[in-house]
């Protein structure tokens, strides 16, 4: 079980990262990182009820990923907000994979945290939005 102070679980912590978040994408999930100020790292799972239909099985693959990163949490640097959105291709994966998969995935941060931030289509439309209605702060 991951441990309470390594989750993500503010609404507005899982908006940033959707539309600001970098983005590494693998065949069972795509990972989505940010840095932040503060402590430790922060991990997060999403897994689509449309992509899903099942509760049973969106919980399922939750759990399995929640034991994956308790395990390789100690690998992931301590200003990060990581968040997993869940395929429905790994259902049908083993443990084995998933580990595999995670693990590079988590090897990739560095070279997502490099790579120019650019907005998402999400994003600029956010953007937009807060200049025509005057709001600056934040993005």
């Amino acid at each position: 079980m991951l441990k309470k102070p390594n989750r993500l679980t503010h609404a507005k912590d899982f908006k940033k990262l959707g539309v600001f978040g970098r983005s590494v994408f693998g065949p069972f999930m795509t990972m989505r990182v940010m840095t932040i100020n503060g402590i430790g790292p922060k991990v997060a799972f999403i897994t689509s009820t449309k992509a899903m239909k099942r509760a049973v099985d969106r919980n399922r693959i939750k759990r399995r990923m929640r034991a994956i990163i308790a395990k390789e949490v100690t690998k992931i640097p301590k200003n990060l907000h990581v968040l997993f959105v869940i395929k429905p291709e790994a259902l049908k994966s083993s443990t084995q994979e998933l580990v595999a998969e995670t693990t590079r995935l988590l090897g990739k941060i560095e070279e997502a945290l490099k790579k120019p931030a650019t907005l998402s289509p999400r994003a600029r439309k956010i953007r937009e939005k807060r200049k025509t209605t005057g709001q600056i702060r934040g993005a």
